[in-house]
């Protein structure tokens, strides 16, 4: 006879015993998947698994190929299946709890989109500061090892991106906006801030810890600033609407723009650096500033009000 009290289940366990667990789950289960993953295709591809090492070498259309399937699988590996195996863990009964994809009202969706297109210029001019980063002399094997990774990163995104073909765009929305929004949401707001929540007791300190941990792990430290600063903005999306959708909206359109923008523009257009003095355009981030500035506070005083109306009604209750 079974009992259901005995199945393995993270509900009710200390937020610190849920963390780590989640890691396990995230490490293992997901590494493994991946490894599965590069030599199922290694072998449907025939393809060297130094391209991804070096992308740069990957000349021929099936390394390509190996390259977006590799991006998938990354995906899905690391990021959904891990995080979808978390949330049945985490909630009771064995049942992944649907509350935190609570579809949010069409005015706060229109408010999002609005909100991701501000926040471009402030990371294009957070990211132009981040890429002069320069470290001491004594750690110039360091900043040699950054420097190679973030040019790696870099010519795969050129090589993949890269397209006049609408439908190779339509697969590229999907491997690089679709995807990482719903995993990578998943995992570090779903996941690992709502444990950091309990965990700190605190939302603001999770929000921060995560969005830290969401640009370290990216491994473009040129590039750390603009993305710890969008996941500050997915993490207080979450935190102050309940909802991930919105935050996954924000990361959807983050990452849609570039890919529809290069098919539109090209490359080189979309990458070149803007010839404007960057106090010419510090000022010009004035307006973007103030509407994200506003946006913001529009939920956050939404959250307020909720927290408030849960607050009265635990007094009524209580009285």
């Amino acid at each position: 006879m079974s009992d259901n009290h005995t199945n393995f289940s993270l509900y009710g366990k200390s937020p610190l015993y849920q963390l780590f667990v989640s890691m396990l789950i995230i490490l293992g289960i997901g590494i493994f998947l991946f490894s599965l993953s590069l030599l199922a295709g290694n072998h449907i591809f025939d393809s060297n698994l130094g391209v991804l090492e070096n992308p740069s070498t990957a000349t021929s259309q099936k390394d390509i190929m190996f390259l977006r399937y590799v991006m998938i699988s990354q995906d899905i590996a690391l990021f959904v299946i891990p995080a979808l195996i978390i949330l049945t863990l985490i909630k009771p009964g064995g049942r992944v709890h649907l509350a935190d994809l609570k579809l949010p009202h069409i005015n706060d969706l229109a408010l999002v989109v609005v909100l991701a297109f501000c926040i471009f210029p402030m990371t294009s001019f957070a990211g132009q500061l981040n890429s002069g980063m320069n470290l001491p002399d004594w750690l110039s094997g360091v900043q040699e090892w950054m420097e190679e990774k973030e040019d790696n990163a870099n010519n795969m995104i050129e090589i993949l991106i890269v397209s006049n073909s609408f439908r190779v765009m339509i697969l590229n929305l999907f491997m690089i906006a679709v995807l990482p929004a719903i995993g990578e949401e998943l995992i570090f707001r779903g996941v690992l801030q709502k444990i950091g929540y309990r965990l700190f007791k605190s939302g603001h300190l999770a929000v921060w810890i995560v969005a830290f941990l969401f640009s370290a792990l990216h491994f473009q430290f040129f590039g750390f600033i603009p993305r710890f600063i969008l996941g500050l903005v997915f993490g207080y999306l979450y935190l102050w609407s309940g909802t991930l959708w919105l935050s996954v909206i924000a990361h959807f359109v983050n990452n849609a723009v570039p890919v529809i923008g290069v098919y539109i523009k090209g490359w080189e257009k979309m990458n070149s650096i803007p010839d404007i003095s960057l106090w010419k355009q510090l000022m010009g981030l004035t307006l973007p500033l103030i509407i994200s500035l506003l946006i913001l506070q529009y939920f956050s005083n939404n959250y307020k009000k909720k927290r408030e109306r849960e607050m009265n009604h635990t007094q009524i209750t209580y009285s």
